[in-house]
């Protein structure tokens, strides 16, 4: 019975040691990947607690608009008594005499009501103004996680099968080293074609090495951009060609003042906004103020703690303030604001040209990736039949080592290409989108 709970337990431990290896290790598509991030990266989540602070902000606001009650409690213990000093009416002596009670207590309630304040209005126009510039900032900062995640992603990619490349170019060329090794000690060829293999595997075992290193450096670039730690193991199941595949490419790249979809020119919009509101809250200074207030308090005196009789006094009143000379303080604080908004406004139409030119750089810039991809792939297919050519040449004593030395060297040149010119496919799709305020999915 001990031995068959024994083997309960270590199954047990064993089974919940590989669950919990399996569910450190995340899974992600490129669309999944994006998802994930959308919740768990660290920025992201800041912006949307931006957003539920400006929401507290505008509530604020509101809230100096409403009523204020406030209460007060004040006690006293006159250890002396204060003394005034009086004439006596018969001499004409300064007379000292004691005056007041050895206990005071004083309650009251206060209440203050804003009645008229302009720029009470303008400040919760601002404050909405504000939180729908948060908003528009939190949908940039989404965009450009969006485009993070998958350049990133891309990256990974095309490092991790620059690396299987790279492996494989390995194994083919240990297999002719090792055929030519044997070749040389039967004495059919020489020792200068086994060096020539020799010396072009170690190039590229040093090459492996370091695209190896990129590969786990673009790997963890994904990680942070995803919110994970650098060590977290994840497993990419997108393959880079597949998704240029699947992407497909529209005839129209975009249409006519397509840049104007960014959120980036929304947000120069709203700042415009918020500046003309700054300027009308300096105009409002001009207009009165006017507040209501209300007081209820009791009053306890005695020489003893009885706390009776209380006295009760009330009152209610308005409170008007008019500004009458400023020294021209408010009239270059308009002044001012008056250059803020021609300022923004003049940012506004900097940022129209510069946006339009992007957009029409990442047309050009796709259009010509298109073109490149067509024609990396054509050569990638020329180079591997030459190869196999040449390979089937070496083997039958037709050809030399020299030629599939550079042979090997043009297929490797013509995959790198062909991979890079996928990447820079999808890499100019994204800027594209983001240059015409698309939203960045595959």
């Amino acid at each position: 019975m001990i031995r068959f709970l024994s083997t309960i337990f270590v199954l047990f431990f064993v089974f919940s040691v590989s669950l919990s290896a399996q569910s450190d290790n995340f899974v992600f598509s490129l669309n999944k990947a994006i998802e994930y991030a959308l919740d768990h990266n660290a920025e992201i989540r800041s912006s949307k607690l931006e957003l539920n602070k400006a929401n507290y902000r505008i509530k604020e606001i509101t809230g100096t608009g409403l009523p204020q009650i406030s209460g007060n409690v004040d006690f006293r213990d006159q250890v002396r008594l204060p003394v005034f000093v009086f004439p006596d009416p018969s001499t004409g002596e300064q007379t000292p005499i004691q005056v007041g009670t050895k206990y005071q207590t004083v309650g009251s309630l206060n209440l203050n009501q804003l009645i008229f304040d302009g720029s009470y209005f303008i400040g919760l126009r601002a404050a909405k103004e504000y939180k729908a510039l948060t908003s528009k900032v939190h949908l940039r900062n989404e965009r450009d996680l969006r485009a993070n995640v998958a350049k990133s992603y891309f990256l990974a990619l095309i490092s991790n099968e620059n690396l299987q490349l790279v492996g494989k170019n390995i194994q083919t060329l240990q297999l002719a080293f090792n055929e030519t090794n044997a070749l040389y000690k039967e004495g059919f060829v020489e020792q200068l074609d086994v060096e020539r293999f020799k010396l072009q595997l170690d190039n590229l075992k040093v090459q492996e090495s370091k695209v190896k290193n990129a590969a786990e450096a673009s790997v963890n670039l994904l990680k942070v951009y995803l919110g994970l730690d650098p060590e977290t193991d994840i497993t990419l199941t997108d393959k880079l060609e597949d998704l240029y595949v699947n992407y497909t490419i529209k005839e129209e790249m975009s249409s006519e003042n397509a840049e104007q979809n960014r959120p980036e020119f929304k947000i120069l919009d709203q700042q415009i906004a918020l500046e003309q509101l700054d300027l009308q809250r300096y105009k409002v200074q001009v207009y009165p103020t006017v507040r209501g207030f209300a007081n209820y308090q009791r009053q306890f005196f005695g020489d003893e703690l009885s706390f009776n009789p209380w006295y009760t006094t009330s009152l209610w009143g308005l409170a008007v303030s008019v500004p009458i000379f400023s020294s021209g303080v408010n009239y270059n604080r308009i002044k001012q604001a008056k250059v803020s908004v021609e300022q923004a406004e003049l940012t506004k139409v900097y940022a129209q040209n510069m946006f339009k030119l992007q957009r029409l750089n990442a047309e050009k810039e796709l259009q010509s990736a298109i073109i490149n991809v067509i024609q990396q792939k054509e050569s990638f297919e020329l180079a591997n039949k030459i190869y196999a050519a040449t390979m089937t040449k070496y083997k039958e004593g037709v050809g030399s080592n020299i030629e599939v030395i550079n042979a090997n060297q043009d297929l490797k040149n013509a995959q790198t290409n062909y991979l890079e010119a996928v990447y820079d496919v999808l890499l100019s799709s994204i800027n594209l989108k983001i240059a015409t305020g698309q939203t960045i999915q595959f």
